[in-house]
């Protein structure tokens, strides 16, 4: 694989697995974190979140630290979820970037190089465990360890190790000691690589339309399948 496609591909399994396990983990919210006594409680808990919500809207603030290509990625926008299996992440900046899973691929829009990068969702996570948060059919006990971890920076914080030990190394929540909703999410893969995101305006239960969620490929943009890479 051409070295500048293979950094391409690199970049949105980066981001793809992050940034939908820190959407998934808005269904998680609040209270439920204090009123539960131990771990196992936790687990219990935000399972039951996750399984009642369907979709929601968001403001996000992410910064990616991309330790296999020693950079860092600043970005902001909105985000939209809707289970099963669609999300789109429209940006601010990077301006006019775009990442949509529409149930069955993941696109990725980098303007600056006028091209999609598509490839089926199965192939897009090195872990089983995003994509199944995806589908809506996430097991946060067989998916895996929570631990509560006390309070750092005037919040609660809650840590999820993966258990297949693949495409996700460990999650962190930060949860607002005030109004308990979760006030990051920050994820590390297995190669060190950091991304951090910032949610804010969050809206559950909305009713997302299905349209939001359509692919309309940008006029003169080629689309590059990277499913077989």
């Amino acid at each position: 694989m051409p070295e500048k496609s293979r950094l391409r591909t690199q970049n949105l399994r980066v981001f793809s697995a992050s940034a939908l396990l820190a959407a998934a983990l808005l269904f998680f919210p609040s209270a439920i974190l204090l009123a539960a006594e131990n771990d196992e409680q936790v687990v219990d808990q935000l399972q039951k979140s996750y399984d009642s919500i369907v979709d929601f809207t968001a403001d996000f603030r992410q910064e990616t630290e991309l330790k296999t290509l020693n950079k860092t990625l600043k970005a902001w926008g909105k985000v939209s979820y809707k289970r099963p299996g669609k999300m789109l992440w429209r940006f601010e900046e990077p301006k006019s970037q775009w990442v949509l899973a529409d149930g069955k691929s993941l696109y990725f829009y980098q303007p600056d190089q006028k091209q999609v990068l598509k490839t089926p969702l199965k192939n897009a996570f090195r872990s089983d465990v995003p994509l199944t948060f995806l589908l809506g059919i996430g097991n946060l006990k067989r998916d895996f360890k929570a631990t509560s971890k006390g309070v750092e920076g005037g919040l609660y914080v809650v840590q999820l190790a993966p258990k297949d030990g693949k495409g996700v190394d460990e999650v962190t929540l930060g949860v607002d000691r005030q109004n308990y909703q979760i006030n990051w999410a920050r994820i590390r893969d297995p190669a060190g690589n950091l991304t951090t995101v910032h949610f804010s305006n969050i809206r559950r239960g909305v009713g997302v339309n299905d349209s939001v969620f359509r692919v309309q490929i940008p006029a003169g943009a080629d689309v590059v399948d990277v499913g077989a890479q």
